[in-house]
């Protein structure tokens, strides 16, 4: 697989959130690049729903660890989340009014690439939570190929 070059690829995501009783669902299928850096693999896009596109990157690192990004550091808000099976992971949200902590509890982990043909498949269920609030139960599930 080449490095630093990207490899375009047709993404596929499945989302869904658990909050308050209520249930919401979102499929968004989008092209995208994987990149190759180091030991780390790099999955980006730009998700279109809403008003505008939010650029969106995905992070598998060699130890099994995902990192899931949404939002440049340019933009309003940036949200960067970990995800380790079995584990609780810090970060920050960046808003408009400040940073905010953030806490993602991964309780399914699973990612699976093959490069010929470049193809894979992340899928993560996490519980969130924002300023020490539980937010919601999360499950994604993301497909790529070339």
């Amino acid at each position: 697989m080449a490095s630093q070059s990207g490899i375009p690829v047709k993404v596929h995501l499945e989302t869904q959130i658990q909050q308050d009783g209520q249930l919401e669902k979102h499929v968004f299928d989008e092209d995208g690049q994987v990149v190759k850096m180091g030991e780390s693999l790099y999955l980006r896009y730009l998700e279109h729903g809403g008003e505008q596109a939010t650029a969106v990157r995905f992070k598998l690192a060699a130890d099994g660890q995902i990192q899931l990004t949404r939002g440049t550091e340019e933009d309003e808000t940036q949200l960067r989340l970990y995800f380790k099976q079995g584990e609780d992971l810090g970060s920050i949200y960046q808003t408009k009014y400040g940073n905010m902590p953030v806490l993602t509890t991964t309780t399914h982990l699973l990612s699976m690439v093959k490069e010929q043909p470049l193809s894979g498949e992340i899928t993560v269920h996490y519980q969130l939570a924002i300023n020490n609030q539980a937010v919601g139960d999360y499950k994604l599930r993301l497909i790529f190929t070339a």
